[in-house]
């Protein structure tokens, strides 16, 4: 997995896909946020594999890496679990 460079809403996101998942990441200088992340099949561990794989890579490149305030309960116990900073 390795981002690609995309235009969404007149910005430059990294955007991931996994099997069924697709993520939207806005990267600054040593930052890195998920903005969005969507699963067309739910409970299989796509977004889970996705969350990790990004982490690594951004953290690799010593960014801060975080997601934006979780919009589902799963995406809330992943942040936890994973220790990924949640901005609120």
């Amino acid at each position: 997995m390795t981002p690609k460079k995309i235009q969404r809403m007149g910005m430059e996101l990294d955007e991931w896909t996994n099997k069924s998942c697709v993520a939207s990441v806005g990267v600054g200088e040593d930052w890195a946020t998920i903005y969005s992340i969507d699963s067309e099949e739910q409970g299989k561990g796509h977004g889970t594999e996705l969350l990790l794989e990004m982490k690594k890579y951004y953290e690799t490149q010593g960014k801060r890496f975080g997601s934006s305030i979780a919009l589902s309960g799963a995406m809330k116990h992943l942040l936890i679990k994973y220790k990924i900073h949640e901005y609120e």
